[in-house]
């Protein structure tokens, strides 16, 4: 990743369109734009790796990132993310690794990289604006958090139908009836 510079109109376009960051006023966002960085992506690079300490919010301002994670040596595609969408923001608040791979689906992808520090200057600074963005970190987490619980019962249905399949499958054999 390499710092990029950006149209400032479409830099704000992608603000105006993430969930993050679209109640701010154009100055609340200029504040913030000014500690955070710009950085243009290849094709397949990753822009986090799962594992990895890291203590950055992005927000995809140009392309897609593609998220993935590793499973028994594998490569499992779990989403992609466009422009506007947010990532990585429980490392504001947390030392914890990456759950994860992001990496850039396209040459030119764009982010935007605000680090936990000077987005805890941010918040000292703009604490009416900061409000705002914690409010929307808060809900992005428990949407996350949602739709995790429901894939996990998803998968736990899909547990007990099998264990009727094996139920089945061993009275069938062992020549029960039911």
């Amino acid at each position: 990743m390499k710092s990029a510079s950006i149209d400032p109109e479409l830099l704000r376009a992608a603000m105006r369109s993430s969930k993050l960051f679209r109640y701010l006023t154009p100055a609340e966002d200029e504040k913030i734009l000014q500690r955070a960085q710009i950085l243009e992506c290849d094709k397949g690079e990753k822009i986090i790796r799962e594992h990895d300490a890291s203590d950055c919010l992005y927000l995809v301002v140009k392309g897609s990132v593609s998220v993935s994670v590793n499973e028994k040596n594998k490569e499992v595609y779990i989403c992609t993310l466009g422009e506007g969408d947010v990532f990585g923001e429980a490392a504001l608040f947390v030392n914890l690794k990456r759950t994860a791979n992001v990496a850039s689906t396209d040459d030119g992808t764009m982010v935007l990289r605000i680090v936990r520090s000077d987005f805890m200057l941010y918040l000292r600074e703009e604490p009416g604006a900061g409000i705002k963005v914690l409010f929307m970190i808060i809900y992005s987490l428990i949407t996350k958090m949602r739709e995790a619980n429901l894939e996990l019962a998803f998968e736990r249905k899909d547990d007990a139908g099998q264990d009727d399949v094996d139920a089945l499958l061993k009275d069938y054999l062992s020549g029960k009836s039911s």
